[in-house]
């Protein structure tokens, strides 16, 4: 056992070192960033910085690269990499999805190795799925996260259109303002749609782009309308007024639902801490009590079998309360 996690140990420590070192040593290159300064969402008035929101390529030695390859074209085929890419741009994390996907790769090889050597097969099992699932678990919370404040922001950004509109802007006029006045995420992704529109983009097809990297069920209700008034014409800020209406009265109706469901939410929190809680208070008390399900055949089927049961109800009793506006 010992000689075969060496062998998973070795080259994935030796991998993972390499393109540590690569991204502290490279040198960004800047000559596209500076040609494309005018146009860029940052700005011109900071020639100098580089763009953070470029997903920049770290691996540059042939080694790495020829590795990154070969584990994004497998991912490819099995449409991992579309889904991560997805994801990356969602939360927009600035890394390039074959990278991001290989350092996974080689983390999750690296844990579960150390796993299974400095314990048992069981919890080494149990630490490799843990490693496994959570930065997916924490990529998919930050890109709903960014997609929820960026829905938040909606009705801000399209009263402010509707009065530049009003005020004898134009549309792109009108969203050149609201970049410069809302906060990120939204002002970050209207930067983007002026920046291409500026470049020669069509305006609708720039904010579908943004519709479906945001993946915010509102947005797409915007762009759809911005698509409808340009093709048979009409009061276009009238219209955007509407619509921002019809966002905060479902934002009231979110929040009259959260607070309503409160308390099946605590009670999903209640019920997964309690058994935990219980055991360890009857453990620290009597652990002659918990032996028989620690240390017997039957009481770690009943035990394990608890906890996936504990963590099945859980995530039912979440659903359950989760309630679509």
């Amino acid at each position: 056992m010992t000689i075969l996690v060496a062998i998973l140990v070795a080259p994935a420590a030796a991998l993972l070192t390499w393109a540590v070192i690569s991204v502290s040593l490279r040198e960004r290159p800047r000559r596209l960033h500076d040609a494309l300064a005018p146009y860029s969402v940052v700005g011109a008035s900071q020639p100098g910085m580089a763009s953070s929101g470029g997903a920049s390529e770290f691996v540059e030695t042939p080694l790495m690269q020829r590795a990154v390859a070969s584990l994004a074209e497998l991912a490819s085929r099995r449409g991992v990499l579309q889904v991560l890419k997805r994801m990356l741009d969602q939360a927009d994390l600035p890394v390039r999805p074959a990278e991001a996907l290989f350092v996974y790769v080689v983390g999750v090889v690296l844990g579960g190795a150390f796993g299974l050597l400095l314990g048992n097969a069981f919890w080494g099992l149990v630490g490799l799925a843990g490693l496994a699932v959570a930065p997916w678990l924490v990529l998919d919370t930050l890109a709903k996260r960014r997609t929820k404040v960026f829905t938040a922001q909606l009705p801000d950004m399209l009263q402010l259109l509707g009065t530049t509109l009003r005020s004898g802007f134009s549309i792109l006029q009108g969203l050149d303002t609201v970049s410069r006045q809302l906060a990120d995420p939204i002002g970050k992704e209207i930067r983007h749609v002026v920046a291409e529109a500026r470049l020669g983009r069509p305006l609708v097809e720039a904010l579908n782009e943004v519709a479906e990297r945001v993946r915010s069920e509102d947005f797409e209700w915007v762009v759809t309308s911005i698509g409808i008034q340009r093709e048979v014409g009409g009061n276009l800020a009238e219209l955007l007024d509407i619509v921002a209406a019809t966002m905060n009265d479902r934002a009231r109706l979110r929040r009259e639902a959260h607070t309503l469901t409160a308390e099946g939410r605590i009670g999903a929190v209640v019920i997964s801490i309690l058994p935990v809680a219980l055991g360890l208070f009857v453990y620290s008390v009597n652990p002659s009590y918990i032996h028989p399900l620690l240390h017997e055949a039957f009481g770690q089927i009943l035990f394990y079998g608890s906890i996936v049961l504990g963590v099945v109800g859980v995530f039912w009793l979440r659903k359950l309360v989760d309630i679509e506006v």
